[in-house]
């Protein structure tokens, strides 16, 4: 939990200002991907990321978080072990996110896991690599490279992958009625 105690000493200090530029930066995140909504029915929600730590390497490029690292737009959740987010200081927009290690998205009742993801905000596409694969109920798709284009709710599969479909259960049970 990120707190700021009442005793200024050293160290509290430090943490008191290391929380301050966590939250700040956060603030400023949020603000950033908030100011792209598109008034009426398009009106987009902000993208929000939560971590137990945040690295700013240069303050106005790339925020790095890292340790239960969780990001959430839109329906759908990115959860891994690091995260990097390139923003540009000007405009204040992400332009793109890195994910690596224990890659999970959950949007809809499906599961994509791999190693490494990018996520492209101009695109809004997210691509998986690294042991990738999708769950959905008991079918599994793996594939070497997935593409998840998450405004038409579709996937592209590329390079050596397999697909295991099972019969779906509401389907057959309708047939025996």
């Amino acid at each position: 939990m990120w707190t700021c105690g009442i005793s200024w000493s050293r160290t509290m200090s430090k943490q008191c200002f290391r929380n301050s530029l966590f939250l700040a930066l956060s603030l400023f995140l949020i603000a950033a991907t908030s100011g792209n909504a598109r008034p009426g029915k398009n009106t987009r929600e902000p993208l929000v990321i939560t971590s137990n730590r945040m690295h700013a390497e240069k303050l106005g490029d790339k925020v790095t978080f890292t340790e239960k690292v969780t990001l959430k737009k839109e329906g759908m959740t990115l959860l891994s072990d690091v995260m990097i987010v390139y923003y540009n200081a000007g405009s204040k927009d992400i332009s793109k996110v890195e994910a690596h290690g224990n890659v999970a998205v959950r949007k809809d009742g499906r599961v994509a896991h791999s190693n490494d993801a990018l996520y492209s905000r101009r695109e809004d596409t997210i691509v998986l690599t690294g042991n990738a694969s999708i769950i959905e109920n008991e079918n599994k798709i793996d594939g070497e490279k997935i593409t998840l284009f998450m405004a038409d709710d579709r996937s592209i599969i590329e390079g050596k992958g397999k697909v295991m479909f099972y019969k779906d259960k509401s389907v057959e049970n309708r047939k025996r009625k």
